[in-house]
């Protein structure tokens, strides 16, 4: 049988054609399931492998962060040690007790898991699988949401949406921040803003009702990531933008049906009585996180923000390399930023919708107004110090500045998605010639000059001494022709300049997260050693002054004090340091320094997030609370403890030291 390969290529194109909607949704969910299968992610756990003198094998590309600390010290030691403990609501291993469901990003047995279904893959599959497929899953959720989102607003723009899907993902806030507490509120809040203009354009009454019950679904999801700081930016941006499309789709009378109005306040309620049951099942932990001097009483003033940390973002390359790594003023996480290119093209898509009225849609028109006035309304948080009433009113007195930034990059994405799909010219066969149009070379001038200006005033701020003339012009020009490419009247070349955005942001983050093969904390000869011992005994460890350690020890199995409270455990630190409530009331992460003579046992603060405890191996404290074994990196000298010389595990000496039964009382 003779094959025509004409018409069989022929064939196969018009079938991509007519299903051209599903190319993207399914490369991405293939990437997912392909990396997945292989148990490789982006962990930064890497670093484990680092500290314990070991060859890191599972290491595939890239390199372990330790500005990631977030990931590799807090959620994945979380994660494994509730796998490994049989996914408890409670944690018994985390001093006397922790609750898994405030702050912690863990799997845990409860009815509100429904509502955090990026953990329930830990119910199905071993951990290695289970945690990358958790790791790609919040990649796939944060492209397809953009894509369906724009999908909804501009039906049949798939290249755009798939582009600007990709843009988000790659964006160097996002990949440095790489989270769930990042990138859930942004999936919610598109995947909210969806739904309720769903609802209230429905008029079939039964597919509001669906709409409605989405709308509570997404709700609850989006209050359980219960990590304000980002919740509260992406709720006022998205509130807005739904109004905004509303307005601008001619359907905002519509919210004030009765029928809307009450299927709207229905999803409220049903929300609210989830939250509230949750909130109420887990009042003590819940009342204990808000009570804390931090992040619970944190009270940030309007004003002061340092205006180079936000215009820096066109050097957020500069970021990958290690020795860049405070470059910009601070550590790469605190300084990343989305490439705000649709805030610089905000000014001129102002004038293009009122020189070329009939190029914009009322949608259009309504979402740049819209999200204009949000941006000033942040600016003026970031930098006047005005307004603080206000701004304590509906909570934004809780957030850092720089933690603003998620807003600044949604809102980012609504101009750069108005830019590239707006009505569209035919392009010419002589294409170049609207590249050299006065008006496009006009824009051209002034937005070189605007990222001359940021890229020069970073520099000299921050005296980088690494950049050259020539890497410089390349930046400027880079930026300046995507941009302006963006601001043309075809399509076709939009396209082109959204591909030079999508590459930039590329660029900029292609070596933030490595690839890595399994989970890789518990690989290792000291857990292995600390399950042997679990296995015997069920005494407490500490770890002397080495957050590693305690890591190590709690997603072996083994019951720790230290390490991460993501919530004071106020009864143990209230009963032995009755006089240091500032110091102990707080998300923390706890670190013991043993000293073989303390005067007294006390409290220090290191930063906002930590503290040390000073005690010696002879408190009775360390009996009080069952403590019998501490591991540290360095040897310690005390007729309290049984001498040890350490042990090699892989390529690095520990000590392992049992505390004898006497004791003395060291107070405060």
């Amino acid at each position: 049988m003779r094959i025509n390969f004409k018409e069989t290529l022929s064939s196969f194109s018009s079938f991509l054609y007519k299903n051209q909607g599903w190319i993207f949704p399914i490369i991405v969910l293939s990437a997912l399931i392909s990396l997945s299968t292989l148990q490789i992610s982006g962990t930064s756990a890497g670093i484990y492998d680092y500290l314990l003198g070991k060859k890191p094998v599972n290491l595939i590309a890239g390199k372990p962060r330790p500005i990631r600390s977030d990931e590799w010290v807090v959620t994945t030691p979380f994660a494994v040690s509730q796998y490994n403990n049989g996914m408890p609501a409670k944690s018994k291993d985390i001093g006397i007790g922790q609750d898994m469901s405030i702050v912690a990003d863990a799997p845990y047995t409860d009815w509100s898991m429904l509502f955090r279904p990026h953990n329930l893959i830990f119910f199905l599959l071993p951990i290695g699988f289970a945690f990358a497929f958790k790791w790609w899953l919040l990649s796939a959720g944060l492209a397809l949401s953009v894509y369906i989102f724009v999908l909804f607003l501009y039906p049949r723009k798939y290249l755009i949406a798939s582009l600007l899907g990709s843009i988000m993902l790659f964006s160097p806030f996002i990949q440095w921040w790489y989270q769930s507490a990042t990138i859930l509120p942004i999936i919610y809040g598109l995947l909210g803003i969806v739904s309720a203009v769903k609802l209230i354009e429905s008029r079939c009454r039964r597919t509001a009702i669906y709409w409605s019950i989405a709308l509570a679904y997404l709700a609850v999801c989006f209050a359980l990531v219960m990590y304000p700081a980002f919740q509260l930016t992406i709720s006022l941006v998205s509130l807005v933008t739904m109004l905004a499309i509303l307005q601008g789709r001619g359907t905002l009378h519509l919210l004030w049906q009765r029928r809307n109005l009450f299927l709207i306040f229905g999803s409220i309620i049903l929300a609210g009585t989830i939250i509230g049951l949750f909130l109420w099942q887990h009042s003590d932990a819940v009342k204990a996180s808000l009570n804390t001097i931090y992040p619970g009483h944190r009270n940030i003033s309007s004003g002061g923000f340092d205006v180079f940390r936000l215009i820096s973002w066109p050097l957020s390359y500069l970021l990958l390399h290690d020795n860049n790594s405070m470059i910009l003023g601070n550590n790469q996480s605190e300084v990343s930023n989305f490439l705000l290119i649709g805030l610089v093209l905000m000014p001129f898509l102002i004038y293009l919708s009122i020189r070329y009225k009939s190029t914009f849609s009322k949608l259009e028109k309504s979402i740049i107004y819209i999200s204009s006035g949000i941006l000033i309304f942040i600016a003026i948080r970031m930098f006047i110090p005005i307004g603080d009433r206000l701004f304590s009113l509906i909570g934004m007195s809780k957030i850092p500045h720089e933690r603003l930034f998620i807003g600044l990059g949604l809102i980012n994405f609504l101009l750069l998605l108005v830019a590239v799909s707006r009505r569209s010219k035919k392009l010419p066969k002589k294409w170049w010639k609207p590249l050299i149009s006065i008006q496009q070379l006009i824009f051209l001038a002034i937005i070189t000059v605007i990222f001359s200006i940021l890229i020069y005033a970073t520099v000299r701020h921050y005296n980088i001494p690494n950049i050259g003339p020539i890497e410089s012009v390349a930046v400027i020009l880079t930026f300046s022709v995507s941009s302006t490419l963006l601001l043309s009247s075809y399509e076709q070349l939009r396209i082109v300049g959204l591909v030079g955005v999508l590459l930039l942001n590329i660029l900029s983050t292609y070596m933030v997260n490595p690839l890595y093969r399994g989970v890789g904390i518990t690989d290792n000869e000291f857990s292995r050693y600390i399950m042997d011992v679990e296995k015997k005994d069920n005494f407490y460890w500490v770890a002397n002054d080495s957050s590693v350690l305690s890591a190590i020890m709690m997603a072996s199995g083994a019951e720790v004090y230290g390490g991460v409270n993501t919530y004071p455990q106020t009864d143990v630190w209230r009963r032995y340091f009755p006089n240091s409530a500032n110091v102990f009331n707080r998300y923390a992460h706890v670190r013991f320094l043993f000293d073989s003579s303390p005067q007294k046992r006390s409290l220090s603060l290191i930063q906002d997030d930590s503290f040390f405890v000073h005690i010696s191996p002879c408190d009775e404290m360390l009996h009080d609370l069952n403590i019998r074994y501490i591991a540290s990196e360095r040897p310690l000298k005390s007729s309290c403890l049984e001498s040890n010389r350490g042990r090699i595990f892989d390529g690095k000496r520990i000590y392992i030291y049992t505390i004898k039964n006497n004791s003395t009382n060291t107070r405060e």
